[in-house]
């Protein structure tokens, strides 16, 4: 008889493909008990059968339970939040008295549509607006309902605001009823379709999904991405947690970038006959980098100079260089230049663990899984040592190594070395 691990593989597969997530060693062990005790002498095809009937539903809903992520908490990565109030939030509820249609996809016990919702209150958005939350959780939603959390879950917030817009409910603290019933919860798989729609049906103004994707297969990220964007209205914002960088940006979507956060803007796209025209963020100078000479044919490939420790100078540059990276995405710079000018920024500052973190997911875009794998490995353990430093976009180094944790994880249950 086979072992366990091995027996259950075929339901390891299929789960990650309905959720979306590559499964850890640690969410695989849990699923594994989880088997153990519904399998009751099935096989994993009889399993697997079970699970797609109604009478399945229930088993199935804690299989979920038994690898879903939902830890959070209200006012979480204020320095993102900072920034989307700012130049998100706050410029939209002034240019226009209408209504906000936002939607928290993967709100977890509510924390993040709690957060919306005080923003919003705080930038005297219309009180006609709505927030949807949606998990693949059932459990987690009927908490999320209570919009009510524990003294902890409210460390980041405000003292003010703690007092304006919170009231006592036994041990724990209840959202005020007037912003309570601006929410709407529902379930959804980011995995299936149809994705909810806005009310009125022309779309979300401002989408969040943030510290969700970091736990996806990269085929899932993607299309998840692309499906978000879809349902944002022309001029609306997708939110992605600063660990959750897109190099495959979706052709209606451009690159909103200030100096502490990057937010993704809906456009129309351009006709498919035309050439799509360059943009510049707003932030960044438009890019003139010409690139290196061809090698003769035969001669040696050139040897890059070693790493030096980086000064304040070079950190600059870097920081530069790993700027027009993320700028590029959303403007079809090629995959080479990208590697290029990542390559050069770990040259100046190989500390640069946000530069190294994202090479990792360019070469495994690639194709490159264990050049991809190494580049994640080398950016982690510099985390963990204390040498990396926060860079704009990336302040959350908590948030990266969880998100490089994951990558080797992933990686070398696929085979990696």
């Amino acid at each position: 008889m086979t072992s366990s691990p091995e027996r259950w593989t075929p339901v390891h597969a299929w789960l990650q493909a309905h959720t979306g997530m590559a499964l850890s060693a640690a969410q695989r062990r849990r699923l594994d008990a989880r088997l153990e005790a519904l399998g009751n002498g099935r096989s994993a095809a009889q399993l697997l059968a079970h699970l797609g009937t109604p009478a399945g539903a229930a088993d199935l809903a804690r299989m979920v339970d038994a690898v879903a992520v939902h830890t959070s908490e209200v006012f979480r990565d204020e320095v993102q939040l900072s920034a989307f109030r700012e130049h998100v939030l706050s410029p939209r509820v002034q240019r226009s008295k209408q209504p906000l249609r936002v939607w928290s996809a993967g709100c977890a016990s509510g924390e993040e549509v709690a957060t919306l919702l005080l923003l919003m209150a705080q930038e005297g958005a219309d009180p006609a607006s709505r927030v949807l939350g949606t998990d693949i959780s059932d459990p987690v939603l009927t908490r999320a309902r209570e919009l009510s959390f524990t003294a902890e879950a409210l460390l980041r917030v405000p003292e003010a605001l703690r007092t304006r817009f919170f009231e006592p409910k036994g041990r724990r603290h209840a959202l005020v009823e007037s912003l309570r019933a601006q929410a709407d919860f529902r379930r959804h798989n980011l995995m299936e379709s149809p994705y909810p729609e806005a009310a009125g049906g022309n779309g979300f103004d401002i989408i969040f999904c943030r510290n969700v994707l970091i736990y996806f297969t990269p085929d899932a990220f993607q299309r998840t991405v692309r499906s978000l964007s879809e349902r944002l209205a022309p001029g609306g914002v997708l939110v992605l947690s600063a660990a959750e960088p897109l190099l495959q940006v979706p052709p209606e979507l451009r690159l909103l970038a200030s100096e502490h956060a990057f937010f993704y803007v809906r456009e129309d796209a351009a006709p498919a006959s035309a050439p799509r025209p360059k943009r510049n963020s707003g932030r960044f100078p438009t890019i003139t980098r010409p690139g290196p000479a061809a090698p003769k044919p035969g001669a040696p490939a050139p040897v890059p100079d070693p790493p030096a420790p980086a000064d304040e100078a070079a950190m600059a540059q870097a920081d530069w260089l790993f700027s027009c990276v993320l700028d590029g995405a959303s403007k079809g710079v090629p995959d080479e230049r990208s590697e290029r000018d990542l390559r050069r920024c770990l040259e100046l500052d190989p500390d640069h663990v946000a530069a190294r973190y994202l090479l990792g997911l360019l070469l495994e875009q690639c194709g490159q899984p264990g050049a991809a794998l190494e580049a994640y490995r080398r950016a982690l353990r510099a985390v963990e040592s204390g040498r990396a430093r926060p860079v704009p976009f990336f302040l959350n180094l908590p948030r990266l190594r969880v998100a490089c944790a994951r990558a080797v994880e992933r990686l070398e249950a696929e085979g990696g070395p």
